[in-house]
């Protein structure tokens, strides 16, 4: 019974080190700061990396701040360009509302978006998979491509 009650912190901190890497260590509802501020200059999934391009801030409707940012998918010789638009809502009601707006406008079909196992929000995916959008805390992201693969390992790489 000692053993049990002395481990119990140990695993506190380990759960608790596991959930901040999943956010890079940010609180998404509601992510308080800049949105530019969080992304990653660079960000992989096995052996494709994405490199940020160009950054800019944008107007979203409804959204407290946005940026649209454009990453090069490096893949051994292939490169491929992703555009990327980030919009950060007053809530992560508000983030999963303007998520499923959009599906219900244009009659898409929605599913929960999982980090780590969890599940942070909800995904929907149009133009046969060239685009994907999602919700995560108060952020909504939208990533687009001329392929289904760059679009869904871009959203895989990301940290939100």
């Amino acid at each position: 019974m000692k053993i049990v009650s002395s481990l119990a912190p140990v695993l506190l901190l380990i759960f608790a080190c596991r959930l901040c890497s999943m956010t890079g260590g940010q609180n998404l509802d509601p992510y308080k700061g800049s949105v530019k501020d969080l992304l990653p200059k660079e960000a992989s999934v096995g052996l494709i990396k994405f490199k940020l391009s160009t950054s800019q801030t944008t107007e979203f409707e409804s959204a407290t701040d946005a940026v649209k940012a454009s990453y090069t998918m490096q893949a051994v010789t292939i490169s491929m360009p992703v555009e990327l638009t980030v919009a950060n809502f007053p809530s992560s009601r508000d983030a999963a509302a303007a998520v499923e707006a959009f599906a219900n406008k244009h009659n898409f079909s929605l599913e929960s978006k999982t980090k780590g196992g969890t599940n942070v929000g909800q995904r929907l995916t149009f133009g046969d998979g060239k685009t994907i959008m999602w919700s995560n805390g108060s952020l909504q992201c939208l990533a687009s491509s001329s392929f289904p693969k760059t679009t869904s390992n871009l959203e895989e790489a990301l940290p939100f």
